[in-house]
C-alpha cells in the first residue's frame, strides 16, 4: 500500500506588535549609545549587549506554519527564523468531524467552537477549517490552516465523507 504524504507551508503576515517591538528596540539601542558617547559610564557596555540580543533574536520574528500531512495524521508545526522548528499539535483527521473551506456551510454547525488559528493571517489565503476533538481534550476545536491542492487531495482520498 502506498503512503500518503503532502507538506505545505504558510508564512505568517508580519504583525504590527512585531513591527513596533522591533522599532521599540532599535530606538532604545540608539538612546543607550547616545548617552554612553555624553560620558554616562557603563551604558556602552549595556548597548552593545542588547544590539547583540537583538541580532541573535532578530530572525525569531519571522514565523511560519508547517503542516504535514502523513497517512490520516495531520501535523501542525511553528518554524521560527527558518530554523527553530516546535511542534504544536497532531490530529487524527479519521477524529475529525468535519474539514471544509472557511465559509461554507459544512461548518455553519460548528462556528461557535473556539477557533485554533495555524494560517499566516493574510486576506487572501485559502482557509479551511477542522472541527475535531483534541487529543486529551473533553471539548471540541476549530482549527484553521491554509492546505494545498496535493493535501487536500490526499485528505480527500482518505477520508471522503469527512473532507468537503
Amino acid at each position: 500500500m502506498e503512503q500518503s504524504y503532502a507538506e505545505a507551508n504558510a508564512k505568517v503576515k508580519t504583525s504590527i506588535s512585531s513591527i513596533l517591538t522591533k522599532a521599540l528596540c532599535i530606538i532604545v539601542i540608539l538612546a543607550l549609545f547616545a548617552l554612553s558617547f555624553m560620558g554616562v559610564r557603563y551604558v556602552m557596555i549595556v548597548a552593545v549587549a542588547l544590539a547583540g540580543f537583538l541580532v541573535w533574536y532578530w530572525p525569531r520574528f519571522r514565523k511560519e506554519w508547517e503542516y504535514v500531512f502523513c497517512d490520516g495524521q495531520l501535523d501542525f508545526d511553528l518554524i521560527k527564523g527558518g530554523e527553530k522548528r516546535k511542534h504544536i499539535l497532531r490530529i487524527e483527521l479519521e477524529n475529525a468531524d468535519v474539514v471544509a473551506p472557511l465559509g461554507s456551510e459544512a461548518l455553519d454547525g460548528y462556528r461557535h467552537l473556539p477557533v485554533k488559528d495555524f494560517s499566516s493571517g493574510r486576506q487572501e489565503a485559502h482557509l479551511y477549517g477542522i472541527a475535531t476533538r483534541l487529543p486529551k481534550q473533553e471539548s471540541k476545536v476549530l482549527i484553521r490552516f491554509e492546505p494545498n491542492e496535493k493535501m487536500l487531495k490526499m485528505m480527500k482520498d482518505k477520508c471522503p465523507n469527512i473532507v468537503k
